[in-house]
């Protein structure tokens, strides 16, 4: 309720409408007070008459401020501009305005209007902004506010100038800076201001490999290594480590993701470079992974190391029919003959579960009447298989011949070897080639108690392995491993026999 005047009260006293309008209009407020005055209560003063102005008012200053009135006794009574009961009607005629008979009425109000309570006009008790979003290059960053009417933001960048706008875009430009956003409102005190982390860069490489799709890296054996797999971008010190290619498919107990780079080569984690003399053939997969505490990239890669030009022949021979290797009943003796024609002894019990013998040194040796199955690969000066293969998979042809023209050679179907028959006792020479390179060696053949029939002289035979047969295993025609070198191998563990693990069937 609006509190009255001294002048309202005076233009009532007067009780003329031409005074009442030419002070409204003097004030300005003839709006305001005929929109409040159906709530204005009546002056509680006597009609107007000459002795009006000398009547005793509510103890009311100038400003309207006090609304005390005293009662008969004379005791000061409170009045609250909100209680007073208003009078019904509006003085527009002294004649006609109702008089008040008790003294103990409230003084009138003013007509001025109340100030205005909207929340424009009062700041908010609580405003908050947040970024969201990633400070990181190549995204776009926005912000969310609570409390904040008809926000604007301003985004700024350390060392850059500010700017107005509803987003904000990162670029490589602000690596290592901070972006802050403030924002007001319409309303006074409607101001929040938030700041990001530093801005940073995912790390990537430069291009994008899959398990599928790797970078392929191709070499010969002998050939030096020296490459590096650093990250094209990425922000902050980023560190690299070797991973898996394919997790499923490996023992975590026994391999680790190092193991999977190629032999005799070494990788710096520092530098990202992966280095040293390539000299075992085979297809390495891994992957070198690089991170920036932020971020994580993935390069898979495929080292595909060929073997060098053929400089010998690797020969294997056993006393007894492949097919009855490791079958718990039969003994046997092997012997792998290298291309220099050393040669390494292996004594096997016939229990699977038992380690072979492994001797240094020795001969082939056989009972006169009995056989020896032998195989053979080129090899490189590594000892790498150099076998070739044709588009349907069939590999060089290797053969073996002896000195004596009565020893009996043949290819053996079932076994994938070449079987040699020896009816006399006497020390025989069996050379075994492939890819115009070869390998021979002694045969000691050793009499039995009853000498064998003798046998006619013939022409030396030459017993040449089917295409696409003679070097692969029984199981896999095209596996690039001959039979008893595998089985050798992986019984005894030679030294000098390279570990074969990783390598793929053929491409």
């Amino acid at each position: 309720m609006h509190r009255s005047t001294s002048s309202t009260r005076r233009a009532c006293a007067l009780g003329t409408t031409v005074a009442l309008i030419g002070l409204t209009t003097g004030l300005g407020v003839f709006t305001s007070t005929a929109a409040f005055a159906a709530d204005e209560p009546t002056s509680a003063v006597a009609p107007a008459d000459t002795s009006s102005t000398n009547a005793p008012s509510s103890a009311t200053d100038t400003t309207g401020t006090d609304t005390t009135a005293k009662d008969a006794s004379g005791t000061a009574t409170q009045t609250d501009a909100t209680t007073t009961p208003a009078t019904t009607g509006t003085t527009t005629d002294a004649t006609t305005a109702p008089a008040t008979t008790d003294a103990t009425a409230p003084a009138p109000t003013t007509a001025s209007p109340a100030p205005s309570t909207t929340t424009k006009d009062a700041p908010t008790a609580s405003s908050s902004v947040t970024v969201v979003g990633s400070p990181k290059v190549g995204t776009t960053l926005f912000y969310k506010t609570t409390g904040v009417d008809d926000p604007r933001a301003v985004w700024t960048v350390e060392g850059a100038a500010p700017f107005v706008a509803s987003s904000f875009e990162v670029t490589a430009a602000m690596i290592g800076k901070t972006v802050t956003v403030t924002v007001t409102g319409s309303a006074p005190g409607q101001t929040a201001t938030a700041t990001t982390d530093a801005v940073t860069e995912d790390v990537a490489f430069a291009t994008e490999t899959s398990y599928d799709a790797p970078r392929t890296i191709e070499l010969t054996a002998g050939d030096t290594l020296d490459e590096v797999f650093g990250v094209s971008k990425g922000s902050g010190p980023v560190t690299y480590s070797i991973g898996y290619a394919d997790p499923e498919s490996v023992d975590p107990e026994t391999d680790t993701p190092e193991s999977y780079l190629p032999d005799d080569t070494t990788f710096d984690a520092a530098t990202a470079t992966l280095s040293g003399r390539v000299t075992v053939a085979s297809v390495f997969d891994f992957t070198v992974v690089a991170t920036n505490g932020t971020s994580t990239a993935t390069e898979y890669v495929e080292v595909v190391v060929e073997p060098a030009k053929a400089v010998g022949v690797m020969a294997q021979t056993v006393n007894t029919s492949p097919t009855d290797l490791f079958d718990g009943e039969h003994p046997f003796t092997g012997w792998l003959i290298e291309p220099d024609g050393h040669v390494t002894t292996f004594k096997f019990p016939g229990d699977p579960d038992q380690e072979p013998t492994v001797t240094d040194g020795g001969q082939p040796t056989v009972q006169q009447g009995q056989s020896l199955w032998i195989n053979g690969s080129p090899v490189d000066e590594f000892g790498n298989d150099t076998t070739r293969y044709d588009d349907e998979g069939n590999a060089d042809p290797v053969t073996v011949t002896s000195d004596h023209a009565t020893d009996q050679i043949a290819f053996d179907e079932d076994s994938y070897s070449t079987k040699v028959t020896f009816p006399h006792a006497s020390t025989h020479v069996l050379t075994v080639a492939a890819q115009s390179v070869s390998v021979s060696f002694p045969v000691t053949v050793v009499p039995t108690a009853a000498p064998a029939s003798t046998v006619g002289s013939v022409t030396p035979t030459v017993a040449t392995a089917p295409k696409g047969q003679l070097a692969f295993t029984g199981a896999d025609e095209t596996a690039p491993i001959a039979w008893a070198l595998g089985l050798i191998a992986a019984g005894a563990g030679l030294a000098g026999v390279r570990s074969l693990r990783r390598r793929r069937a053929q491409r």
